[in-house]
């Protein structure tokens, strides 16, 4: 009887844990993340460039792994502003291109413009997974944007 009783226990916690765990995303298009950034007034009021992510130079060498992204990007570069959505068919890729992005380039400029204001964006920046989507926050306000964000594909 015990051994029954043990078995049960232990097939409901395994199918309580396998139910509430949720891994799955929603398949959003990424236009509609962009809206949500935008809209929210999310970004500070500088202009914004915006870039099909296929096009900027950093994708480069992962474009082809690239379904769809965008690029927002401050066009006066004063005052650090990236947001970075992907949805990819290769996460691990595109996360390490976005590394060496935040390594080699927002660094660099980090540490030449904008001070102490800058420096704190790209150190306090965001970079991760969720599904097949990645994203790459670096702003003052990175976890709000991330909040949002997450608020759409969950």
């Amino acid at each position: 009887m015990k051994k029954l009783l043990l078995l049960f226990t232990l097939v409901f916690a395994l199918s309580a844990v396998g139910c509430s765990s949720k891994s799955e995303v929603k398949d959003v298009p990424v236009e509609d993340i962009k809206a949500v950034v935008n809209t929210e007034a999310l970004l500070s009021q500088q202009p914004v460039s915006d870039i099909d992510a296929k096009e900027f130079y950093a994708f480069e060498t992962v474009k082809d792994n690239i379904q769809e992204g965008f690029v927002l990007q401050a066009m006066i570069n004063v005052r650090l502003q990236d947001v970075f959505v992907v949805k990819t068919d290769d996460v691990d890729k595109v996360m390490k291109t976005l590394e060496e992005y935040k390594t080699n380039s927002l660094q660099m400029f980090a540490d030449g413009y904008g001070g102490d204001e800058n420096a704190d964006a790209v150190a306090n920046s965001i970079l991760a997974s969720k599904g097949n989507y990645v994203y790459f926050i670096a702003t003052k306000n990175a976890k709000d944007i991330e909040a949002k964000i997450l608020e759409v594909i969950e």
